[in-house]
């Protein structure tokens, strides 16, 4: 699947704006190179293939990008359930000593 002119109008009016796509686009196409799964069953050859994956996955609703208050409300969430799901040792560890702090001198160096 090639983007052409069709593909990309389709996509915008999935996205909502220009924006939203780029960024859509950059976000997704920066976790499939850093080796999370492609969302579609297909076999990923070469860079030029990873442009048309993700406009599929746009296309079949399978990414969407989330903003605002939307956003930071799916963040606070994540963070609870990770914090619940950590092993209750780990959160009754106590926390490393702060690193000491060297004294200030007496006299301001370089002022007399």
């Amino acid at each position: 699947m090639a983007i052409t002119p069709d593909t990309q109008a389709k996509i915008l009016a999935k996205c909502g704006s220009t924006y939203k796509a780029v960024v859509l686009f950059q976000r997704r196409m920066r976790e499939l190179v850093r080796g999370l799964p492609p969302l579609l069953d297909v076999k990923i050859e070469e860079e030029q293939d990873l442009w048309d994956l993700v406009a599929r996955e746009i296309l079949e609703g399978k990414v969407d990008l989330i903003i605002g208050e939307e956003a930071e409300k799916i963040r606070r969430e994540q963070a609870a359930k990770e914090e619940a799901e950590l092993p209750k040792e780990a959160a009754a560890a106590p926390a490393p000593a702060p690193a000491p702090v060297a004294p200030a001198p007496e006299k301001p160096l370089g002022l007399e």
